[in-house]
């Protein structure tokens, strides 16, 4: 009885490793956004805290409020670019889903193939068994007579 081979196998490992390539970037992709909103949230928790400060003050001098009005323009304008990043970040991890996902997809098929052949190698291989079984229990019935 020959033992299993699957055609396909170079294909499955192929197609495995894209799959670890694509959950790669996948992650890659998760942490970069995750790293923007916490930009996001640390500019978010410097200007309330900065707000704060000035607020509690009693009064401000013309320099200080100058200087809060350019922090706040400041603050505004990275808001915007974090913000714009965050958006540019979230539509790579959605491309990047969609890729994986893909890569998944053609990774099933494949299995579902080798589970076929493995399935038909088994059902051979029942089917040869079963046959030798009736070949030497007819030859031990030939030879008793």
């Amino acid at each position: 009885m020959r033992r299993f081979e699957f055609r396909l196998q170079r294909v499955l490992q192929w197609q495995q490793k894209l799959c670890r390539i694509e959950e790669d970037q996948f992650r890659m992709r998760q942490s970069e956004l995750a790293q923007t909103e916490r930009k996001l949230a640390q500019l978010g928790a410097q200007c309330a805290a900065i707000e704060q400060e000035f607020s509690a003050r009693p009064a401000l001098a013309p320099g200080e409020l100058s200087a809060l009005a350019a922090f706040r323009k400041r603050s505004v304008a990275d808001a915007r670019i974090l913000e714009q990043e965050r958006r540019n970040r979230l539509a790579a991890l959605d491309a990047q889903r969609e890729k994986l996902l893909s890569a998944r997809r053609r990774l099933e098929v494949i299995e579902k193939l080798r589970e076929r052949a493995v399935a038909e190698y088994t059902r051979e291989a029942d089917r040869e068994l079963e046959a030798l079984s009736h070949e030497s229990y007819l030859s031990t019935w030939l030879s008793r007579r």
